[in-house]
Parts: structure tokens; sequence; C-alpha cells
């Protein structure tokens, strides 16, 4: 029997522990160990940061445009013949 055709499970195991998947995951697990990770505090407060910057943005975005809806409104009432 070649090594080719040999189905026994310590073959199958040494084939998964080198295959590219499992070096993806060693490296992914490697690679989180290193990150730091936010505490409690300094994620809720980059949370309340994100979501005032959101609210912000959307208040901004609705006046520009109520205001250029407002202004094409007032311009088809002027150029608009009576």
């Amino acid at each position: 029997m070649t090594a080719a055709n040999d189905k026994s499970p310590s073959n199958f195991v040494a084939w998964l522990s080198n295959s590219a998947a499992m070096k993806f995951v060693r490296e992914t697990q490697s690679e989180l160990r290193k990150v730091t990770w936010p505490t409690r505090e300094e994620a809720t407060r980059l949370t309340v940061v994100v979501i005032v910057l959101a609210v912000s943005a959307s208040v901004i975005l609705f006046a520009a445009d109520a205001l250029f809806a407002w202004s094409l409104l007032e311009l088809q009432t002027l150029t608009t013949p009576q």
C-alpha cells in the first residue's frame, strides 16, 4: 500500500495540521494575541463618540437636503409662467 492510498487517521491529522487552512488559523490566533483590546470604559466612550458623530452628520445632511429641496422648489415657482 502506498502512502497516497493510506487513509489512516494519523495521516489525515498530519495532512490537516500542514494544510493552508490550519496555517491560516494558527497565524490568525497569533495575530489576535498581539491585539491590545480596549477596556470597557474606552469602548463605551468610543461608542458614544461614533453615535454623536453619526447623529451630527445626519442632521447636517438633512439640513443640506432640505435647503436644496426648498431652493429647487423656489426656483421652480419663479420660473413657472403665471
